[in-house]
């Protein structure tokens, strides 16, 4: 039966390794977008910008104020991740 369904999904290949791409191009950008070293430096390069008149007060604000967004988001998703792997060791740990 598998080797049915595989040729008859052959010709869906080539479209399910675009998706396969498309699906790690979304988690890489996602990784980037909440990485907290990286917000960390557009916060100082947007200080910067605004000290250098580059940007204005209203678009400052409004920028800190996404980014801020995105650190707490990121902050939020870093607690979550490691309380999920405290939660794993310990279940591992009360099976043993």
């Amino acid at each position: 039966m598998g080797l049915f369904k595989e040729l008859a999904l052959l010709p869906v290949a080539p479209l399910r390794g675009t998706v396969k791409v498309a699906e790690v191009l979304a988690e890489e950008a996602d990784r980037r977008l909440y990485d907290e070293e990286n917000i960390k430096r557009e916060l100082i390069q947007l200080e910067i910008d605004a000290e250098e008149g580059r940007v204005g007060d209203a678009e400052r604000a409004t920028v800190e104020g996404e980014l801020m967004e995105r650190l707490a988001v990121s902050r939020r998703r870093r607690t979550e991740a490691l309380e999920a792997e405290r939660t794993a060791v310990e279940e591992w740990s009360s099976d043993g």
